[in-house]
């Protein structure tokens, strides 16, 4: 079995359910490419770090802004200690935060990132990084106890802090005792994030012992001041009261969009750990507007989904500078969730299906999910673009076993057309052909699909950002711009 990497053994706690396999060198048709993208390396696995450690199995959370600068982590020690790397003009830098380094604030970087991070046009980013002693539940608190947010500054390649565990306080007076997945950061230098509070507001189940612990969305400015943007035991649109929000994104004029759940509707599904592992439910996707607060429902779980189907929830959400909305409808059957999610754009008050189970697709294959792993396998530009990665109904490889493995696709939808990237058997001239979209080793959820890990960020002169597995077995992560 292939050795797991740091997010990886988190998904399998947080109870993805994920099992790896390993891949065979099965043979498997060629495929012209067709795509009108010239595609750039930018950085092979077993290339050495600027650090003169090495880039070892995976490529994560990979972000492109507008003027073609590419964030991107890897794991870099045979501890599976991750970093943080900047691609500037074809310059190869690594952010100054590293595992077993004193963190900014007080404590420790433990092995890594809790994705995903963020990275704005003037090259700053944002992230949560775990800081030691970090320890899986259940031995362990829930993750993200005990985690840091931290924002960079390109100017002067500098990190600085904006929530230490234990040490800052909260807009009400508490300390933060921690924070959840992912951060997003806008040009105007607002960093929004998922804090971890004390509270008696959080997700109370019958059956489980209450933590104590919620997790609500704050926005951090550039002065580093924090205000509460939605948390546990606030208002919900047409009634009832949040219990969680989180995995917020911002744009440049301030509107958040996040995920958020209300207090005694259906919260976990049958393969889902319970809230000391992780505090997470069955979610709904809201906005909150920053000219008025007001905070409108985007998808909520239990709806109809457009093109047939119901949300058992919405995931992922990812949100423009023009209000757009593109998130992952989980179409998973219960008593399960999040093995089957489509693709949808929320705009201009109406929600349509941008890919769906059994869609065909360009370049061959009919669409059978997006990826499952929440955060980073989406995005919409501003021009309203959306590139995400799939799997398909074919297979050209197989294991050693003799299994096959389903091809696997990253597309771009723009005005209602799909258009091919990448996909199995796409020859990148000078680099190779792509094998899968999945860095190290292959993910297979319970059923029915194997899940891309390649990562999916565009920006608005249409260039992509992603990784890929080569059929002769390296990793590398790939710029793509249109023709």
């Amino acid at each position: 079995m292939s050795r797991q990497t740091f997010w990886q053994r988190l998904v399998a706690v947080v109870g993805v359910a994920l099992l790896v396999a390993v891949v065979g060198t099965g043979s498997h048709a060629v495929l012209a490419d067709p795509t009108g993208f010239v595609f750039t390396p930018l950085v092979f696995l077993g290339d050495p770090t600027p650090g003169g450690e090495t880039f070892l199995d995976v490529f994560d959370s990979s972000r492109i802004n507008n003027r073609g600068n590419v964030l991107f982590g890897a794991n870099v020690t045979v501890d599976e200690e991750g970093g943080l790397f900047l691609v500037n003009r074809g310059e190869l830098s690594q952010i100054p935060a590293h595992a077993g380094e004193p963190a900014p604030g007080g404590g420790v970087f433990s092995l890594g990132t809790l994705l995903p991070t963020t990275f704005n046009d003037k090259g700053d980013a944002g992230f949560v990084w775990v800081l030691d002693p970090f320890i899986l539940p259940p031995e362990g608190p829930p993750i993200g106890v005990n985690a840091g947010v931290y924002r960079f500054s390109q100017g002067a390649d500098t990190v600085t802090p904006v929530v230490t565990p234990g040490v800052t306080p909260t807009p009400g007076g508490e300390l933060f005792a921690g924070a959840h997945f992912g951060a997003s950061l806008n040009n105007k230098g607002d960093l929004v994030f998922a804090g971890i509070v004390p509270t008696d507001q959080g997700i109370h189940l019958p059956d489980e012992a209450y933590i104590g612990l919620g997790v609500g969305v704050f926005k951090a400015n550039k002065n580093g001041h924090i205000s509460s943007i939605i948390g546990p035991g606030d208002p919900v649109p047409g009634g009832g009261v949040f219990d969680a929000a989180s995995l917020p994104r911002i744009n440049d004029g301030g509107d958040v969009a996040f995920l958020g759940h209300v207090a005694g509707e259906e919260c976990r599904a049958a393969n889902f750990p319970p809230q000391a592992i992780v505090i997470n439910c069955l979610n709904s996707i809201y906005v909150r507007k920053a000219a008025t607060g007001e905070i409108r429902s985007i998808a909520h779980a239990g709806d109809p989904a457009p093109g047939g189907g119901m949300y058992r929830q919405a995931i992922s959400p990812v949100m423009n500078n023009r209000g757009d909305i593109v998130f992952l409808g989980d179409l998973t059957p219960p008593p399960s969730a999040r093995l089957v999610t489509g693709v949808y754009l929320h705009s201009g008050g109406e929600t349509i299906p941008v890919a769906r189970p059994d869609d065909p697709m360009p370049g061959g294959g009919a669409f059978v999910t997006a990826s499952n792993i929440m955060g980073w396998q989406i995005h919409v530009n501003n021009a309203g673009e959306i590139v995400f990665n799939a799997t398909l109904d074919t297979a050209t490889l197989s294991t050693d076993d003799g299994d096959p493995i389903p091809d696997t696709g990253l597309y771009v939808w723009s005005h209602g057309s799909l258009r091919l990237v990448a996909r199995t058997g796409t020859v990148i001239p000078g680099v190779g052909t792509i094998a899968h979209l999945v860095m190290n080793a292959l993910v297979v959820s319970q059923s029915p699909a194997f899940v891309p890990n390649s990562g999916a960020h565009n920006n608005d002169r249409g260039q992509v950002v992603f990784g890929a597995t080569l059929s002769d077995g390296r990793g590398v992560l790939l710029m793509a711009t249109p023709k």
